[in-house]
């Protein structure tokens, strides 16, 4: 009798334990439990005993006390093995899997899944045979195996039906629909995550409301819309807080930190992301933790913090390997490798794109392999490897298209951009960053959040500087930067500080330009924007130039040169070497100069870059002319004017064509020059004519006056020459004025 009443009161103490973990009354379900264990334990009773020792087991889980849990399952399937009792058996199992699954022990999980999966069958329950091939299907969707887990979920739902289930049945509608989000297929996702929705609200289970909810979250911010998917994140967040739904809630905010990152919003995305980081590790949720920590080296980069992003990148890639969950592994390779990118290490950045493009296509995931052949065109692009450029980037564009990134689609134009641009192709670099705005602003309009209007604006003012157009060049400059702090893109802010130092300098506004470079410089540093930084010394130098100050200039360029070759970044090394190169020749270093333009040659042609190779030319025509090498001057001069001649002939629009043209008038003097120091009256006077062809007033009159100064330089010097030599040099200047005649016509 005495016995009888002890298991009333054991059984008593089960149910009370039982129905407080229930209401979520974690502490008083504890006690409970435990006294219910202890009383079945001493009454031989192991199947009542390992029940209680189940449910104690999944307070400890619930209270983040993960080690605690999975020894108290393990013990519970002892208990259930002791009495025969294959249905407990099998849910204990089941429940070791989870917590497993929790701690990151994906194998473990797996393996524990899989038996469970047999007890249920050999126990004939369906209910349990849907949840543990529910479960499998989440690791093998995890794993990047997508056709296996959409095998285990079709077993899920068909259990499910059997066992009339409508739990278990919407559990599998969600993993069904989180696994058609991962591949891309958006509609048929959205259509299974709002089935599991109204299956989860019709059985008033809110655990299960949460996570589709935040499940429609991350769908939403994979279609680019922030609107909804903020509106989705906030619904979970308010669902999940009654019910003291702790990872509900971290899952909420986590995906707040991802919609505010979209939006350009870092300082909400860190918050929601650290408070998400706090309750995952409370909880040992290794997943969430290790999605966090991407989430972070993502608003890191975006802030130009660098170092801290690659930190932040590898310590989630160290945890997603672990947890073999290969699609946010890929992730945050990605983000290693574009930190890398923009950090100035080519190589690196290079392995991992590589890498990662290889990853992405393994588990289907269409768009991460797009964004990792866009880097590679980047880095291609940046390397002057022009042909290899065009086809990562136009691959990356069609896979972007056919799944709907227009962001995506925005940025690969953008680069074809700058690829037009290095090949001398203008109007097409025009036309490409003209649709790069327009698809940017197509992408704000239907995502509600901020594309790169600025990045777009920030090419169209080089491609701007390019044709000679000073003021839209400023212009475009000026809207990169407001963009770019509106959008908190600091690369783009960095870049559009370079430009608009640019174009001061190009304008002959020293100070304008000196105080522009070190703004520029200041940015650059403070964002690890190597590349950047260098090209910022790299304009001071070219204003030390214009000041006659050769030697501090050479010493700028020299110290530059190494970071540039690091950075494998071709147009900026050919810039640098392009300065060093006028520097050394009017230091009367001549050879020095020679190979410094050489160098510049080189890499112009490398990289199919006729603007450069031009300036290059032009330099070497410079040296020869001071060796007194006139024929090597007029090859030079001849090849130079080629060249712009044939960009400059790409150029549809008249006006913009001779602007164009009148960015080159001081070249176009000197070649002038050179023929009528060879007395070659022909050759001097087609220059003249061509270029008067081709060129504005302004471009013209410009000309001129670098024709009346070499002019008035001879006159000068005529005192001190032989008859000889002044019969020569007033040749020389009736060369120059009747030039300059042909120019004012």
């Amino acid at each position: 009798m005495a016995q009888d009443i002890v298991r009333d009161e054991a059984l008593a103490r089960l149910r009370a334990g039982q129905e407080a973990l229930a209401q979520g009354r974690t502490e008083r379900a504890a006690q409970a439990l435990r006294e219910a264990e202890t009383q079945f334990t001493e009454l031989g009773d192991s199947e009542r005993a390992g029940e209680a020792r189940l449910s104690l087991a999944e307070v400890q889980r619930q209270t983040g006390k993960i080690d605690l849990a999975v020894r108290g399952y393990e013990r519970a399937i002892t208990l259930f093995k002791e009495a025969d009792a294959t249905p407990h058996e099998a849910s204990a199992t089941l429940a070791l899997g989870h917590a497993e699954r929790q701690r990151g022990r994906i194998d473990a999980a797996w393996q524990q899944y899989y038996l469970a999966l047999r007890l249920f069958e050999k126990a004939g329950n369906a209910r349990g045979q849907a949840n543990a091939s529910l479960a499998l299907g989440h690791i093998e969707r995890q794993r990047g195996r997508y056709d296996r887990a959409a095998d285990y979920y079709g077993k899920a739902r068909a259990f499910s039906a059997e066992a009339h289930d409508t739990t278990a049945e919407a559990d599998a509608a969600r993993g069904q629909g989180e696994m058609l989000a991962a591949h891309a297929d958006y509609v048929a996702a959205d259509e299974a995550l709002r089935q599991a929705l109204a299956l989860y609200q019709r059985g008033r289970d809110r655990f299960g409301e949460v996570d589709t909810l935040n499940s429609l979250g991350r769908l939403d911010v994979e279609r680019a819309d922030g609107e909804r998917a903020a509106t989705n994140f906030a619904q979970a967040m308010e669902l999940a807080s009654p019910v003291e739904y702790a990872l509900g809630e971290a899952d909420a905010a986590l995906g707040l930190a991802e919609v505010a990152l979209d939006a350009g919003r870092l300082d909400q995305a860190l918050g929601d992301a650290m408070k998400a980081g706090t309750i995952y590790n409370e909880s040992g949720n290794a997943h969430g933790s290790a999605d966090v920590n991407r989430v972070l080296g993502e608003v890191n980069m975006r802030r130009g913090e660098l170092l801290q992003a690659i930190a932040s990148f590898e310590r989630a890639m160290r945890s997603l390997r672990t947890l073999r969950a290969q699609v946010p592994y890929t992730r945050a390779m990605l983000g290693a490798a574009e930190s890398h990118r923009r950090r100035g290490a080519p190589v690196k950045a290079e392995d991992l794109f590589t890498e990662g493009q290889a990853l992405a296509l393994e588990v289907s995931q269409p768009l991460l392999a797009a964004s990792a052949m866009l880097g590679l065109g980047r880095i291609a692009r940046a390397r002057g490897h022009g042909e290899q450029a065009a086809t990562w980037l136009g691959q990356a564009a069609d896979s972007f298209a056919a799944h709907g990134s227009l962001a995506g689609v925005t940025h690969t134009t953008i680069e074809r951009a700058r690829l037009a641009l290095s090949a001398g192709d203008l109007d097409e670099a025009n036309r490409l960053v003209g649709e790069a705005l327009r698809q940017a602003r197509e992408a704000n309009s239907s995502a509600g959040g901020h594309g790169p209007e600025a990045l777009a604006n920030a090419v169209w003012a080089s491609v701007a500087l390019a044709q000679g157009q000073l003021e839209q060049a400023r212009a475009h400059a000026h809207e990169a930067s407001e963009f770019a702090e509106r959008e908190h893109d600091e690369q783009t802010l960095v870049e559009a500080a370079v430009t608009a130092a640019e174009v001061e300098l190009l304008a002959e506004n020293l100070q304008a330009a000196v105080n522009a470079f070190h703004r520029a410089q200041a940015l650059a540093q403070a964002r690890e924007a190597t590349v950047a930084d260098a090209l910022t010394s790299v304009g001071l130098g070219r204003i030390l130039l214009r000041r006659e100050l050769w030697e501090e200039a050479a010493v700028a360029f020299q110290e530059a040169a190494p970071r540039l070759r690091a950075a494998e970044d071709v147009g900026a090394q050919g810039l640098t070497a392009l300065s060093l190169g006028e520097a050394r020749r009017n230091l009367s270093d001549l050879e020095g100069a020679r190979a410094a333009f050489e160098e510049a040659v080189g890499l112009a042609r490398t990289s199919g870059n006729p603007l450069m190779e031009a300036e290059a030319l032009g330099g070497l025509a410079r040296v020869a002319l001071a060796g007194n090498d006139l024929a090597a001057t007029e090859r030079h001069y001849q090849q130079a004017l080629a060249l712009i001649a044939r960009v400059g002939g790409s150029i549809a629009d008249l006006g913009d064509r001779a602007a164009y043209f009148d960015g080159y008038a001081a070249l176009y003097a000197e070649a002038i020059y050179a023929a009528a120091m060879r007395h070659a009256e022909a050759s001097a006077g087609e220059v003249a004519s061509d270029f008067a062809a081709r060129a504005t007033r302004t471009g013209r009159s410009a000309t001129a006056q670098h024709l009346r100064e070499y002019a008035q330089a001879i006159a000068a010097g005529e005192r001190e020459l032989t008859e000889e030599e002044q019969a020569k040099a007033k040749r020389t200047a009736a060369l120059l004025s009747a030039a300059r005649k042909t120019l004012s016509r």
